[in-house]
């Protein structure tokens, strides 16, 4: 969904603040000593502003991964008072880290004693100021544009009551879809889930364990699944969870489990995404005098240069697919099972799906489009997709929707971006049922890790290289 790509970006917006932030109060605390101050500074320890700039931008990094550790990067709403306190460990955090290393290092960090005093008091007012000033951005446009996250909250006890109250709470960032319970309390509003996601679906849907459902309701998390919502279980008692089990506080005060169909999400996919725009910027950079001779050949060969396609990719969204052209234009658009009825090989359509998408002799390609297709170069044009960010270098296979629209488990696959390359292309895609090549697709989405990405994409270049890419 849009608000999760939002979310990603505002937490690189906080990052951003907060280097500025911590900048401008050490900057700040070196003129009031140094140069505003009438009171002198021994010889021993004087440092000038250029090598004292320097020092704080050498340690940048590991505030940020201070301040991450704290949780302070993420985008999810919180209450005001959380905000403030993890704002004022983190400055004091970032002061006793500065403090211990100019004691430990053979040359002073700070001019004087009273730098990073004073820097401490200018880091807590900059970063309240900057976080408030882009929390209330975030919040107005999140009116402006009606994009506040729908909320659905199931149960009706005194937890619910308070989260409830959290999600009212102005600012919050959430909107109240419904409440589900046997209506005896006053802020329940609903009796039926069914009712309640009628007309509208939800964002996010919040179960919390009640005596009558002590436990994750199957029903309410495939529905949350199969519509690309977030589903979070507020678990009766913490204490008594398996200590690999991780919770995250919503708002600040209420734990509860995120259930995630893939790791893939926050930063991983952050990461994931950077990674995907310098592999194929670069990519599409040293093989440009590649393409652009395929261009050339294809211009002449069959009157087009590139073959657009509608696929699926991450929530169930529709993108144009592109490749090289390698069909004439009279069956171009068309289904290999339409193709095959045109040129009038309806008994190749069996054996074609038999063979994982595969004929040694595909009557529908000529030998320069064989060439393009047995090289894989006729997938580089998806290298322009990827920099778009429709889809991953790494993933399951992009489908056209009617492949797919059947499946049982898309929703699943659909949890992460299409791929260029994925588990299922390198694991002997002609040799596996399209059954089982969806298995691997969802393997990946549920046991996806950086590892796994970069073992697929060398496996793939391999393949290429060696003569045994995708046909």
């Amino acid at each position: 969904m849009r608000r999760r790509r939002n979310s990603v970006t505002f937490s690189f917006f906080l990052i951003i603040a907060d280097i500025f932030a911590i900048l401008a109060a050490y900057s700040l605390a070196y003129i009031f000593r140094v140069k505003l101050s009438n009171v002198p500074i021994h010889e021993t320890t004087y440092i000038a502003a250029w090598p004292y700039f320097l020092s704080l931008l050498a340690i940048l990094p590991f505030i940020v991964l201070f301040f991450s550790l704290l949780g302070s990067y993420n985008s999810q709403p919180q209450k005001k008072l959380v905000l403030i306190t993890r704002i004022i460990v983190g400055a004091f955090g970032v002061m006793l880290l500065l403090v211990t290393l100019d004691y430990f290092y053979y040359e002073p960090i700070f001019p004087a004693k009273l730098v990073p005093l004073y820097a401490l008091l200018f880091s807590i007012i900059l970063l309240i100021t900057a976080r408030g000033i882009l929390y209330s951005i975030r919040w107005y446009w999140w009116r402006r544009t009606n994009n506040l996250q729908r909320i659905i909250v199931v149960g009706d006890n005194q937890v619910a009551s308070d989260i409830v109250r959290n999600i009212n709470s102005h600012g919050s960032g959430y909107k109240l879809q419904a409440v589900i319970g046997d209506m005896r309390l006053r802020f329940t509003t609903h009796n039926s889930f069914t009712k309640a996601v009628r007309n509208k679906k939800p964002h996010i849907i919040i179960q919390v364990a009640t005596p009558s459902h002590p436990v994750i309701n199957g029903r309410l998390f495939n529905y949350a699944l199969q519509n690309y919502a977030e589903f979070k279980f507020v678990p009766s008692d913490v204490s008594s969870l398996p200590d690999r089990i991780e919770l995250e506080l919503f708002m600040g005060d209420t734990p509860l489990l995120n259930v995630q169909q893939t790791a893939l999400v926050g930063w991983n996919r952050v990461l994931k995404r950077l990674f995907d725009i310098l592999a194929s910027a670069l990519a599409l950079i040293i093989l440009s005098p590649l393409i652009a001779a395929v261009s050339l050949i294809n211009l002449l060969v069959f009157k087009k240069i590139l073959f657009s396609q509608k696929r699926l990719t991450r929530n169930n969204k529709h993108f144009k697919l592109f490749k090289f052209q390698t069909v004439t234009q009279k069956l171009n658009g068309l289904t290999p099972e339409e193709a095959f009825q045109k040129i009038g090989r309806s008994d190749l359509i069996k054996k074609y799906r038999d063979n994982g998408d595969f004929l040694e002799n595909d009557p529908r390609y000529g030998r320069w489009a064989m060439f393009l297709r047995k090289t894989s170069i006729d997938e580089l044009p998806q290298l322009w997709n990827v920099l778009k960010g429709d889809i991953s270098l790494i993933g399951p296979r992009a489908l056209i929707p009617e492949e797919l629209e059947s499946y049982h488990e898309k929703h699943v696959i659909l949890n992460v971006k299409s791929g260029v390359t994925g588990l299922a292309q390198i694991s002997g895609r002609r040799d596996l049922p399209w059954e089982q090549r969806r298995k691997l697709d969802i393997y990946y989405v549920q046991n996806w890790s950086f590892g796994l990405d970069i073992q697929i994409l060398l496996t793939t270049g391999w393949q290429v290289l060696t003569g045994r890419g995708a046909q």
